[in-house]
């Protein structure tokens, strides 16, 4: 059960939200529950008084008593797993995001599409552990996707390593990272899952194997991005 908390004092953003929200989660058949408060007092009173706990908090930020940051910094001081997203019709906060490890800003009236990318990978990256079916050489092998390390072109092949080997499958890289987001590619010929990458040089990753993977200029701006905000989240 996907837990989501909307916490949004005006009627008619309130309700606009939670019917994209419930069509989000419909489309991407997520069993969900959704909880709506209108202000901070009482989303704070179910959280704390009533120990609920939520998997993602989508928090207007300007609303009358508890503004959203607060909330936010209240939620952090005993749940540092729960997504925040905050929802705003003025982006001048979006530096104060940091102190409490916010994913990301939305401007009213809320982009579903934007939302919709946002949950999608969460819901992947923390709920579902995710298979990759592949065959190497004669074999039809399972890999499970968190224990892949990075992907190399290999001619007309693509080398998958993890934390228990490498093969080596046919197919294209563009079409792994098609199929599967937990990948961003970091150079022409190589692409890899951040969760398992522990330091990032200008050049080069090492990753928790200590296999050293090249990082090009086109993508390096990307791939820091992931890498800190992964560091951020742990």
């Amino acid at each position: 059960m996907y837990k989501v908390a909307l916490c949004e004092d005006e009627e008619v953003f309130s309700s606009a939200q939670e019917k994209i929200c419930r069509e989000i989660l419909e489309k991407l058949n997520i069993e969900n529950n959704i909880d709506l408060f209108k202000t901070g007092e009482d989303f704070l009173a179910a959280f704390s008084e009533e120990q609920k706990r939520y998997d993602l908090i989508l928090l207007d930020i300007i609303m009358e008593g508890a503004s959203g940051m607060e909330v936010a910094r209240k939620i952090r001081e005993s749940d540092r797993e729960a997504v925040i997203i905050f929802i705003t019709s003025s982006p001048e906060y979006a530096l104060q995001g940091y102190d409490v490890n916010a994913l990301h800003y939305l401007v009213k009236p809320l982009n579903g599409s934007v939302l919709e990318r946002l949950i999608m990978s969460d819901y992947q990256e923390r709920f579902q552990i995710e298979t990759l079916f592949v065959r190497s050489g004669t074999k039809d092998l399972k890999v499970l996707i968190k224990d892949i390390i990075c992907l190399e072109t290999v001619g007309r092949k693509v080398e998958i390593t993890s934390l228990n080997g490498v093969m080596t499958v046919a197919g294209k890289l563009s079409d792994f990272l098609e199929s599967h987001n937990q990948f961003i590619r970091c150079h022409k010929g190589f692409a890899v899952n951040i969760a398992n990458i522990r330091e990032l040089r200008q050049t080069e990753m090492i990753a928790v194997n200590e296999k050293k993977i090249p990082v090009s200029r086109t993508y390096v701006k990307d791939v820091r991005r992931m890498f800190f905000r992964r560091m951020r989240n742990e």
